[in-house]
């Protein structure tokens, strides 16, 4: 679930990344309506007991901030895979949808994913793995396919915070960097989105991100 909080905070930058995190934690449970969010959990059971039977609903989520593609959402957790994801109504088709994919492929990437090696750096970076839960929607039941998130409909964005500004050699070594991560069949397609900031969290180099698309 923070996935998507990430990806929200990536877009806007760190700052107000941050700013959004403190404001949507204070602001996330004022105001919901309660018959709503029994609605959208009743629902959301009679959903998983069609489509991923082995997965319970644990609460609710309600979004005044519009954060999120859903304004309620039932929270849910697979037992198995120990994977918590999103339950809720699209707003256009008005059909239930999961998050569930997304969640597990983001949450198995990372731990396989290693970090890159960049100059002048000592410490490891972070990647954090995000998936367009749309674009898994629309692979139908093919979603539940043991490779699919393999798949180049469904290729991921690989976010990396670089504690430095941009140095020459820096898209030469994403490059080779993700061209391993297809060599060592972890991935075959894939966004990497770099973002350069500051000791304090402050996006650099004008806030223009180094991308490398394989």
């Amino acid at each position: 679930m923070k996935r998507w909080i990430i990806g929200i905070a990536s877009l806007i930058g760190v700052i107000g990344g941050s700013a959004l995190l403190m404001t949507f934690a204070f602001t996330q449970d004022m105001d919901s309506d309660e018959t709503k969010e029994t609605e959208v959990q009743r629902k959301a059971k009679t959903y998983l007991e069609q489509h991923l039977p082995e997965a319970r609903v644990t609460g609710s989520l309600y979004d005044n901030m519009g954060n999120f593609p859903f304004e309620y959402a039932a929270r849910a957790i697979d037992d198995k895979t120990n994977t918590e994801f999103f339950v809720y109504q699209q707003e256009e088709s008005g059909r239930f949808v999961d998050s569930y994919h997304a969640s597990l492929w983001e949450d198995r990437l990372e731990r396989r994913i290693p970090s890159p090696t960049l100059e002048q750096l000592n410490n490891q970076l972070s990647v954090t793995v995000l998936y367009d839960n749309d674009k898994i929607q629309q692979l139908g039941d093919a979603r539940f396919d043991s490779k699919a998130y393999l798949r180049k409909e469904v290729a991921p964005t690989l976010l990396v915070d670089v504690p430095r500004k941009r140095h020459e050699q820096d898209k030469a070594q994403v490059t080779a960097w993700a061209k391993s991560l297809r060599e060592q069949q972890i991935l075959q397609h894939m966004t990497v989105k770099i973002d350069y900031v500051s000791g304090k969290g402050e996006l650099l180099e004008d806030g223009n991100s180094l991308f490398v698309t394989l």
